[in-house]
């Protein structure tokens, strides 16, 4: 047996070695891929983003849901705040959670706030019960939690117009 390559092989036997070109073909490769790979991500990026509201239906859009304060501006409302919920939640065992909250209302709605208040914090224990600490991890899980606790305060009321934690523990 030989140590010797396959292009040196070839040049013993009469031939002519194998072309180089393999590195430029490797650039190519690269190149072509990318184009392609850039190409498929902005069309998938295109199918997947919202479709934008016109800026004439945007009034009619807000008026058929409470409207949301913008970033950096007061809420305008009633605040009622909840007694403290301090309970375990689901996983891990043992794991405890306290939560402080209040309940901001339409100042133009005539409910009555302490029903709402006992009824909304018996809803909070109910569902707090039954979270998970994954559930509750960073940024977006304390932004889901607040969309949670709106949906079902607004289930009882609508004239709840946003949900305020005001302290999250987790032990």
């Amino acid at each position: 047996m030989t140590d010797l390559t396959p292009e040196a092989l070839a040049i013993l036997a009469g031939g002519a070695p194998s072309p180089k070109g393999g590195r430029k073909q490797a650039i190519a490769a690269v190149a072509l891929l990318t184009v392609v790979a850039a190409g498929g991500g902005a069309a998938l990026g295109l199918m997947l983003m919202p479709a934008a509201v016109p800026p004439a239906a945007a009034p009619e859009a807000q008026a058929a849901d409470a409207p949301a304060p913008a970033a950096g501006e007061p809420v305008q409302g009633k605040v009622v705040a909840l007694e403290p919920v301090l309970t375990t939640i689901a996983a891990p065992v043992g794991a405890q959670i306290l939560l402080q909250a209040s309940l901001v209302l339409d100042p133009a709605a005539a409910v009555d706030e302490t029903t709402l208040a006992t009824q909304v914090q018996a809803d909070t224990v109910l569902f707090v019960r039954t979270l998970e600490l994954a559930q509750l991890e960073g940024a977006r899980g304390l932004l889901h939690l607040k969309e949670d606790l709106l949906e079902r305060a607004r289930l009882r009321s609508p004239a709840v117009t946003e949900v305020a934690v005001r302290s999250l523990v987790l032990r």
